[in-house]
C-alpha cells in the first residue's frame, strides 16, 4: 500500500474531526446564548444585604499597628475569629450582652481603625444571571 494514500486517508479523518468538533462548539455556544437573560447590576443599600448577626470585620492603620486594636478587643471582651494579616484587618465576635451595631460603633472610634464594616454573607448556592453585553 501507498504510502502517501494513507497518510491522506488520516488527514482526512483529522481535518473532518477537527470540522466536527468546531461545529459542536460554534453550535453550543450560539444556543447558550439564545438562552441566557439580560439582568440588571445588583443595586441597593447595604443594609438589604445578608450579614452575619455576631461577626464583623475590622481593618486597620499599617502604621499605627494592631497594638491599640488588640487591647481593645480585650477590653470589649471581643472573639477574634481570623487574623487577615494580608489586608491588615480581623473579623471580630461581638460580646453576647452587646448588639452589633453598637460594637460595630466602639470599634470606629478605635485608635488606627480605618473601617468596620458588616460581615456579609454571600452563598456559592444563590442564583447567578450572567450580564451580557448587547452591541
Amino acid at each position: 500500500m501507498d504510502y502517501t494514500v494513507v497518510l491522506q486517508q488520516r488527514l482526512t479523518w483529522k481535518i473532518l474531526i477537527i470540522f466536527f468538533l468546531a461545529m459542536t462548539g460554534l453550535l453550543t455556544s450560539c444556543e447558550a446564548r439564545q438562552a441566557m437573560e439580560l439582568s440588571a447590576p445588583v443595586q441597593g443599600p447595604e443594609s438589604v444585604l445578608e450579614h452575619s448577626p455576631d461577626v464583623f470585620l475590622v481593618t486597620f492603620d499599617e502604621k499605627v499597628g494592631k497594638a491599640p486594636l488588640l487591647k481593645a478587643i480585650e477590653a470589649y471582651k471581643c472573639e477574634i475569629k481570623y487574623d487577615y494579616n494580608f489586608i491588615n484587618g480581623m473579623a471580630l465576635k461581638k460580646p453576647e450582652d452587646k448588639t452589633l451595631e453598637e460594637t460595630m460603633q466602639y470599634f470606629r472610634t478605635v485608635e488606627g481603625v480605618t473601617a468596620v464594616e458588616y460581615d456579609h454573607i454571600i452563598r456559592l448556592t444563590d442564583p447567578v444571571k450572567p450580564k451580557l453585553e448587547v452591541e
